[in-house]
C-alpha cells in the first residue's frame, strides 16, 4: 500500500534571484518522515560551491552550477565531503559569470545558462573534458535572460526566460539564431528548472506559479498542457526544478517548503504527491536544482546550504518484467534405430525468462504428423520412448520449457527409427 509522506516547512527570507516570496508555512501531516542523505559534499575547504543552482548527474558524476561562484564543477561518482571537484569551468575565458541552469547533451558536451558578465543572456556549450579557464566550444543569445536549459530527444536545446517562455534551438545554434519553435504558455508564470521525460515531454517547474506544466513534443505558441499539476493538494509552495524518473514520477524541488515532492507516474491536476522527502534530517535550507539517476538516487543541489545531497531510491526498483524461458539445452535422443525403447534427454534452458520453470512440453512427430505429446514435471530431465510409439525413419523430438509468462521456444533433435 502506498502511504502520502508529507514534511514540508517555511522559508524566511527570499527566494532564488526571482524576489521575495512570503513563507507559507508547514503543513501537518500523520506520515512525517525525515531521511538523511547517504552522501554531502559539503565543505568551506575544497568543494569550492557557491549557491549552487542547476545541476545534472550524467555516468555518476555531478555537474553543478555555482550561481555566486562562477562556474560549472564537476564531481566524482560518489563524492562525499569537503572534496574536490575533478573538473571546474571558470575563469574569464570560459565567459561564465552567475550561471543557472546545466544540461548535457547525447555527445556529453555542458551547456550553460549563463545570466551575466561579458556573455550576459547567452547560452554556453563546453566539451566533454573541458577544465579550468577555457573558452566555449560554442556560444548563442536566446533573446533573453536564460534561466532553465535541458536537451530533448531530438537533440534540440530547450531553454526558459524564468517567466512565460520557452525557445527550443538546434544544437549548433550560434550568434543570435532564430528559434526552431517557441511557447508562449498562459499556463506560465515563472518558468524555471526544465526536464524531458521518455516521450519527450517537456516538463516546467513552474515557481511562483506553485505548479509543474509538462508540454508534448513538438509544442508551440500556447499549447494545451499534456500535464498540469497544480492545486492546494499538490502542496507545491514554489517549483525551482523538475526532473523524471525511469518510472514515469515526477520530482519537483519546492525551495519554500524546503523539500522534494514525488508525483505518480499518470499525475495531471490537482492531485497529492506520492512521497515528500524533506526534514530535519534531509536537511535541505534552499533546494535548487534536482536529478534522479537511472537507479532512483536523488541527487539535490542546496542554493543555501551550499552543498549537493544524495539521497538512496525513495522507491524500491521495479521487478524485471517476466518473459517466457530460453529453449532447453542439449537435447539429446540415446539408443539405436532398432532400440526397443528410446531416451530424451535434456538439460534446464540457460535463461528461465525471470520466472521458475514449472514444467516442459515434449512432442515427437515424423513429418507433420504427431506421434506423441507428453506434458512433463519442472523436475524431469529425461524421458523414454517406447518404438511402438515412433514411426520407421526420421523423427523429430521437440522440447519446450513453461513458466508462469507460459512456454518458451522450441529446441529440437532428429533421430532414425528402422523397425
Amino acid at each position: 500500500m502506498n502511504h502520502t509522506i508529507r514534511v514540508t516547512g517555511a522559508l524566511a527570507g527570499t527566494a532564488l534571484i526571482a524576489g521575495t516570496l512570503a513563507a507559507l508555512g508547514p503543513s501537518a501531516s500523520a506520515d512525517d518522515v525525515s531521511v538523511a542523505p547517504v552522501r554531502t559534499i559539503k565543505g568551506p575547504t575544497n568543494t569550492g560551491l557557491n549557491q549552487p543552482l542547476g545541476m545534472y548527474v550524467r555516468d555518476g558524476k555531478i555537474h553543478v552550477s555555482n550561481f555566486g561562484g562562477g562556474s560549472v564543477s564537476v564531481f566524482a561518482a560518489n563524492a562525499n565531503g569537503d572534496v574536490p571537484p575533478q573538473r571546474s569551468i571558470s575563469g574569464a575565458a570560459s565567459l561564465i559569470v552567475s550561471p543557472r541552469h546545466v544540461a548535457a547533451d547525447s555527445a556529453g558536451f555542458t551547456w550553460v545558462a549563463n545570466s551575466t558578465g561579458t556573455a550576459a543572456n547567452r547560452v554556453l556549450a563546453f566539451g566533454p573534458t573541458a577544465d579550468g579557464p577555457v573558452a566555449p566550444d560554442a556560444k548563442f543569445d536566446p533573446g533573453f535572460v536564460p534561466f532553465g536549459i535541458t536537451i530533448d530527444k531530438s537533440n534540440k536545446v530547450n531553454v526558459s526566460n524564468g517567466t512565460t517562455t520557452i525557445k527550443v534551438f538546434p544544437l549548433s545554434a550560434t550568434g543570435t539564431p532564430a528559434a526552431e519553435r517557441t511557447i508562449t504558455s498562459s499556463r506560465l508564470t515563472n518558468a524555471r528548472g526544465l526536464a524531458v521525460d521518455a516521450g519527450n515531454r517537456l516538463w516546467v517547474a513552474n515557481g511562483s506559479g506553485d505548479s509543474v506544466v509538462a508540454f508534448s513534443p513538438g509544442a508551440t505558441g500556447d499549447p494545451t498542457p499534456a500535464r498540469l499539476i497544480k492545486g492546494a493538494q499538490t502542496q507545491i509552495q514554489f517549483a525551482s526544478d523538475v526532473d523524471v524518473d525511469a518510472s514515469g514520477r515526477v520530482y519537483v524541488v519546492d525551495e519554500v517548503a524546503k523539500d522534494v515532492k514525488v508525483f505518480a507516474a499518470n499525475a495531471n491536476g490537482d492531485v497529492a504527491p506520492i512521497k515528500v522527502l524533506g526534514g530535519p534530517a534531509a536537511a535541505l535550507t534552499l533546494p535548487a536544482g534536482i536529478s534522479v539517476t537511472p537507479n532512483g538516487t536523488l541527487v539535490v543541489a542546496d542554493y543555501g546550504g551550499n552543498d549537493i545531497s544524495s539521497f538512496a531510491p525513495l522507491f524500491a526498483p521495479p521487478k524485471p518484467a517476466v518473459k517466457v524461458p530460453g529453449k532447453p539445452r542439449a537435447v539429446k535422443v540415446s539408443g539405436k534405430a532398432r532400440a526397443k525403447t528410446r531416451r530424451v534427454s535434456w538439460r534446464p534452458p540457460a535463461n528461465n525468462g525471470g520466472a521458475r520453470i514449472t514444467g516442459y512440453r515434449l512432442v515427437v512427430k515424423k513429418g507433420n504428423r504427431v506421434l506423441l505429446r507428453k506434458n512433463l514435471g519442472a523436475s524431469k530431465r529425461s524421458y523414454k520412448i517406447k518404438r511402438a510409439k515412433l514411426r520407421n525413419g526420421k523423427n523429430t523430438v521437440y522440447l519446450k520449457a513453461k513458466n508462469k509468462k507460459g512456454f518458451g521456444k522450441n529446441a529440437k533433435k532428429s533421430f532414425r527409427v528402422r523397425k
